[in-house]
């Protein structure tokens, strides 16, 4: 028997990672162009420190990674270029933008040079270069940039205003709704549907995210198990809040927590990343339920309004698990829908007995 050992993401259709990394970034596009419109230069001061910071630490890791012994052999700078990236490919150049741009679209555009600098290098560093570089890596670039971001400099954010709004001080919509979890704050659905309120760069606006979304669907780059499985799960859950809250409006109440922050982002863009989720078709299902589990608990229960990053770092951990040979399988079973049923249920368990 000859076992072949390939590197993630694993594709199961006629493709290239190439090609997925391009339609990512054209799903991307509607919520780039709206951060400009929105943000103007400041929009630009994010997403170019975070693209130029995480494609130079990719290029200097593969030359260093291809670095081997000294042989004896005396070449001139450009044969030693050639010989450290003799392997290089367009691909190490698009991993890293797309990690960047994400990134930089959960990042507020009032965050400083140096923060987008230091966070975005913790992010690839930490969260991939260091597991082996591109396919090797368990965790969400991106995500890690963030929590580091979150931990060493929410408190000096400002939430800018523009034409749009006025400048506020963390008073996106998560945070007025975490101070008293039934108050929906100043901000209309229809704000929030279109984007019109204060957030980070690509994470306020549902109908680019869903234009994306779209795309994503469209050119199978994305699974429609692990998105769907997420967000019936985060529905589910919120509804049970809202009833355990007595919510004075429950479908407002959803609506608000679905179009606010970063879940539809998150599910969008960031679960459905090939390399950090499960391989099997019932396992992405139980990645997306975990994914929104973690989400509702800690924007109930949390000391921050918003879970997205946490979510996926934590779903991260456990995609190994999901993936154990001795279980892991592209048939549905009972075992996976208990699985499924008893996360929800702890969960919902949860609401109900701490709310």
């Amino acid at each position: 028997m000859e076992f072949i050992v390939e590197r993630a993401p694993h594709l199961r259709r006629k493709s290239s990672v190439t090609r997925m990394m391009v339609c990512v970034l054209i799903a991307l596009l509607p919520t780039i162009i709206f951060a400009f419109v929105m943000y103007g230069l400041d929009a630009l001061k994010v997403y170019g420190i975070s693209v130029l910071t995480m494609v130079v630490a990719e290029v200097i890791f593969v030359g260093l990674k291809n670095m081997g012994p000294y042989d004896g052999v005396k070449r001139t700078f450009g044969e030693k270029l050639k010989k450290l990236y003799s392997k290089f490919s367009i691909t190490n150049i698009f991993s890293p933008l797309v990690s960047a741009v994400i990134f930089a679209m959960i990042m507020p555009a009032s965050a400083t040079w140096y923060q987008v600098l230091v966070s975005a290098l913790f992010g690839l560093v930490i969260g991939k270069l260091i597991f082996g570089g591109l396919g090797q890596n368990i965790f969400n670039p991106a995500a890690v940039g963030r929590v580091f971001a979150m931990l060493c400099f929410n408190s000096t954010w400002t939430y800018s205003g523009n034409n749009f709004f006025d400048v506020v001080a963390g008073g996106t919509p998560l945070t007025q709704l975490s101070d008293s979890l039934t108050n929906i704050g100043n901000y209309s659905l229809l704000n929030l549907f279109i984007g019109t309120y204060p957030g980070t760069l690509g994470e306020t606006s549902a109908l680019c995210i869903l234009i994306g979304l779209v795309i994503l669907l469209v050119t199978r780059v994305a699974d429609f198990r692990t998105m769907l499985s997420a967000f019936v799960t985060f529905v589910l859950l919120i509804t049970f809040a809202g009833l355990s809250l007595n919510a004075p409006n429950l479908l407002q109440y959803i609506l608000y927590h679905v179009l606010s922050g970063g879940f539809l982002f998150g599910m969008t863009f960031m679960i459905t990343d090939p390399v950090t989720t499960p391989t099997s078709r019932p396992g992405r299902i139980i990645y997306g339920v975990l994914f929104s589990c973690i989400t509702v608990l800690i924007r109930m229960f949390g000391a921050y309004p918003e879970g997205v990053a946490y979510a996926i770092l934590i779903g991260n951990v456990f995609v190994p698990v999901i993936d154990y040979y001795k279980w892991a399988t592209n048939k549905y079973n009972y075992k996976q829908l208990i699985v499924v049923v008893l996360l929800i249920g702890i969960v919902t368990t949860f609401i109900f007995t701490a709310l």
